[in-house]
């Protein structure tokens, strides 16, 4: 690799860091305040979003650590990790305003790209086509909700690639980089769980049943019933097999012990197929929609397929192919430049139109790149994570607003590897022709 292209990822990155400062100044103090007021809540805060609650709580919080110390403080107060991290900024600077919030903001988002880059150069992928493929994770609007205001998303997508990074490095040789591997893995966990705690169940269910697929594959190599080539090489596999085993272990550790009991009642059916334990989680999640339906979210503007709420465990199943299809290729025309429930709902729905054609045309290249990347084996399971957690966003929120911005970082990967490729594969042409 080039010393200047390597200079390239590492001036990338800071660029990102001006660019969210910037943006996120013109947002609070022009944008919202002077060119659509109607959604100002006050002090460059969008109305109506989970900012207003974070800014308060932790301005509360700052006046109580300068009166009475800091033994008043806690990194998630009220179980909210942006009200520690924004009440420890207030009280430190002594400013009790979001624009000091730029500064954490704009270092999630410039590492994002960092990590996002470095995953897609881990493929082949030259830094400069991999920092182009990282575009629509740093320049999208609908970012914004998290970049110019307080929020955990910023958290969240810089955990979830730092984990996607880690998988990333199983195809490569040394014990170097398999310490890495598992220190980002661990790293990405952590974040993880201090943005949504309760996302951490996936990865300790999912990954203990691929931990025990993997043992079952790694098994058949040495006997040699597997092919060296079929599939995926045993170094890699055995790689992946303690990755996978770290991941159920980190996990088992952050997981919550105690699940909320709901009082709510719907109609539910038991297979008998079905473990006892995964239908519980199943009940559940329908209840969850249920209560997001009826209850939280109840005759919101942006609901979507409000009929469907599961009777049974193969519902899930069934309705995976209409889940993915709206978390992959939502929201439609039909919902295009219409009113939303806010002033900022009303914005986001003009401005998501054209994001939605990127990631159409990214979701379609993507096919191309998986088949002519190397190492398709690692670029599955990060695949496969997130189309799991899409439809896990969906079936749980559906909403388009929830679902357009907890699906962010999972179609900002799969368009990465899209852009990155095809850009490449398109400037060899042009050299050919």
């Amino acid at each position: 690799m080039a010393i200047e292209e390597k200079r390239l990822m590492y001036i990338f990155p800071i660029l990102v860091f001006m660019y969210v400062i910037l943006i996120g100044l013109f947002v609070q103090t022009i944008l919202l305040p002077y060119l659509i007021p109607s959604a100002h809540y006050g002090e460059g805060i969008l109305n109506g979003t989970d900012t207003i609650y974070f800014h308060e709580e932790s301005k509360k919080l700052a006046k109580e650590i300068s009166l009475y110390g800091w033994s008043r403080w806690s990194l998630k107060p009220e179980g909210q990790i942006m009200i520690g991290i924004t009440s420890l900024i207030y009280a430190l600077t002594g400013i009790h305003k979001p624009y000091v919030m730029l500064f954490y903001n704009a270092l999630l988002h410039s590492l994002s790209a960092l990590f996002l880059i470095k995953l897609l150069t881990n493929y082949g992928i030259s830094i400069k086509y991999a920092i182009l493929g990282s575009l629509p994770l740093v320049f999208f609007p609908s970012n914004l909700m998290w970049t110019s205001q307080i929020h955990r998303d910023g958290l969240y997508i810089l955990g979830l690639l730092a984990f996607f990074l880690s998988i990333s490095y199983i195809h490569k040789k040394g014990y170097k980089t398999l310490f890495y591997s598992l220190f980002l893995q661990a790293f990405g966990l952590f974040l993880i769980y201090l943005a949504r705690e309760h996302m951490i169940l996936p990865f300790k269910y999912v990954f203990s049943f691929l931990f025990v697929v993997s043992l079952l594959f790694l098994a058949l190599k040495f006997v040699r019933l597997l092919k060296e080539n079929l599939l995926v090489e045993r170094q890699a596999l055995s790689r992946f097999t303690v990755l996978a085993f770290a991941v159920v272990i980190v996990s088992s550790i952050l997981a919550p012990q105690t699940q909320t009991q709901t009082q709510t009642q719907i109609k539910w059916e038991k297979e008998i197929f079905v473990p006892e334990k995964i239908d519980k989680i199943l009940y559940n999640i329908a209840v969850w929609r249920y209560m997001f339906l009826n209850v939280y979210f109840k005759d919101a503007k942006g609901n979507i397929e409000q009929d469907f709420i599961p009777q049974k465990a193969s519902d899930f199943l069934l309705y995976l192919p209409r889940g993915l299809y709206v978390g992959l290729f939502y929201p439609t025309p039909e919902f295009w430049f219409k009113e939303g429930g806010t002033t900022g709902g009303t914005v986001a729905r003009a401005i998501i139109p054209f994001e939605t054609v990127v990631v159409w045309i990214g979701i379609i290249g993507f096919v191309f790149a998986f088949y002519n990347l190397p190492n398709r084996f690692s670029i599955f399971i990060i695949l496969l994570l997130c189309l799991m957690f899409i439809y896990l966003h969906v079936i749980t929120e559906p909403n388009l607003g929830p679902i357009v911005r907890k699906r962010y970082v999972y179609i900002s990967t799969l368009i990465g590897f899209s852009y990155s490729y095809l850009i490449w594969r398109l400037s060899l042409w042009l050299k050919r022709a």
